[in-house]
């Protein structure tokens, strides 16, 4: 009696053990074993209608358990019994390998897309230096024509003054010049006027002096004067 009963509290302590963490699952999920192609079942028996086939590794949705049966969803809908011994909390490697694949292929990618974001920012950063370089060159060359102009301007200020200097003396120059004009101008006129009265002067004068003698010449000479 004592080895029946020792038995069944091993068989009891065995079944809550197996089914804790199974039933723990409900409302969450499980995978399918690496190596194993689980026959979904309408009913918890193993010759029960099948209705489905959930592949290895597939991640199965978990409703309830009866005794060592699972009622699960697949994920491609199919619902149904399938033996527990199959299933497992854990990630099947397979599908561990695969994430750690698409990690990878994602991180590839993203390097990728770094390095040509890395290579665009590298060129733009040598066009930009070549653009500052260029206009360095334009400030220099413009710091230049600066200081050429300023230096030109300066000059043309000089230039500017000297010219408005002589063209003020230029216009006292002329004014005077006009003044001296009008004043020889006067004077020559005023020894033209000079000269002509002298001239009719003495052509009077020589008229006058031409007409008396001609007078005398003509005059009859009286009588009893002999010389």
């Amino acid at each position: 009696m004592m080895n029946t009963a020792a038995k069944g509290v091993v068989f009891l302590s065995c079944l809550f053990f197996f089914l804790s963490p199974l039933h723990s699952a409900f409302g969450a999920g499980l995978y399918v074993k690496d190596g194993a192609n689980v026959p979904v079942r309408e009913a918890p028996l193993e010759n029960g209608k099948i209705t489905g086939l959930a592949m290895q590794n597939d991640y199965l949705e978990v409703f309830e358990g009866r005794g060592q049966w699972l009622r699960i969803k697949t994920p491609k809908g199919e619902e149904g019994w399938v033996p527990a011994r199959y299933l497992t909390r854990q990630m099947p490697k397979t599908l561990i390998v695969d994430q750690l694949n698409e990690k990878i292929k994602s991180l590839t990618e993203e390097n990728l897309t770094l390095q040509e974001e890395n290579a665009q920012l590298q060129k733009e950063n040598r066009e930009r230096t070549y653009r500052i370089s260029g206009a360095s060159r334009e400030l220099e060359d413009a710091q230049k024509q600066y200081e050429t102009l300023k230096q030109e301007s300066s000059q043309y200020l000089d230039l500017k003054n000297r010219y408005l200097a002589l063209q003020r003396q230029y216009q006292e120059a002329s004014t005077q010049l006009g003044q001296k004009t009008r004043e020889n101008n006067r004077l020559k006129t005023s020894e033209r006027l000079i000269f002509t009265l002298l001239g009719g002067s003495f052509i009077i004068i020589g008229l006058v002096i031409g007409s008396l003698l001609q007078f005398m010449r003509a005059k009859p000479k009286k009588g009893g004067y002999k010389f």
